[in-house]
């Protein structure tokens, strides 16, 4: 049964909650694109703080491209999940742990055209639209968690129960609308889920980018 308008309600819902346990900081909110660039747009606007994206990719058998067995980062961080011993050792495997780390490296480049981050010392918020089985959010919060970061919220609109439970440790917050001990599909607990397109996120990003200034001496 679908209980969350959009997503950018949804932003908005959570950024009322975050307020409530950022006692005055001034956080930075790192995006999973592309659902989660427009619900992290909500947040950061509410907060006044700067939005950013970061990316993994799901790993997965050569075979099964829709089954996740674990997630990396541009970094090569990786992520295992149960799963993993059963696939790692075909002759492709490594094959397809190049590609996504690759392909994490190009969509870095082109949304935001570096792969480095300014976060030692702050609050992270990392937002989402949605976690299913949640390897991509867990390799994300493992490359975070090797940071010199000083807390880690992470803002969800929806999260199946028993993922909450797994990702709870990793973090100080879990911030959520829906926690549903039945889950099936993320679009599942939205009236509107519409797809969102490169554009659109090329957009929200370009609102958050400082002017550049350049000073020539001149007065």
């Amino acid at each position: 049964m679908a209980v969350i308008q959009n997503r950018k309600i949804a932003g908005r819902k959570l950024a009322e909650k975050i307020i409530k346990i950022l006692n005055g900081e001034k956080p930075i909110v790192l995006a999973i694109p592309r659902g989660g660039v427009v619900v992290g747009e909500e947040i950061a606007k509410k907060l006044g703080c700067s939005l950013d994206v970061i990316i993994s990719k799901k790993i997965t058998p050569p075979n099964s491209p829709e089954y996740a067995i674990g997630a990396i980062t541009h970094d090569g961080t990786i992520y295992q999940s149960q799963h993993w011993d059963r696939f790692s050792q075909s002759p492709k495997f490594e094959d397809e742990v190049n590609k996504k780390k690759l392909e994490v490296k190009r969509r870095l480049e082109e949304y935001r055209g570096s792969a480095d981050y300014k976060i030692d010392n702050k609050t992270v918020i990392l937002v989402d639209d949605g976690i299913a089985t949640g390897s991509t959010v867990f390799v994300l919060l493992k490359w975070l968690a090797e940071r010199k970061v000083k807390r880690v919220i992470l803002a969800v609109p929806v999260i199946p129960s028993n993922t909450f439970e797994e990702m709870k440790p990793l973090v100080d917050s879990i911030i959520a609308i829906e926690t549903p001990v039945e889950f099936s599909a993320v679009g599942q607990f939205y009236e509107e889920f519409d797809q969102v397109s490169d554009e659109e996120v090329m957009t929200i990003l370009e609102k958050f980018k400082k002017p550049q200034t350049i000073d020539n001496g001149i007065s």
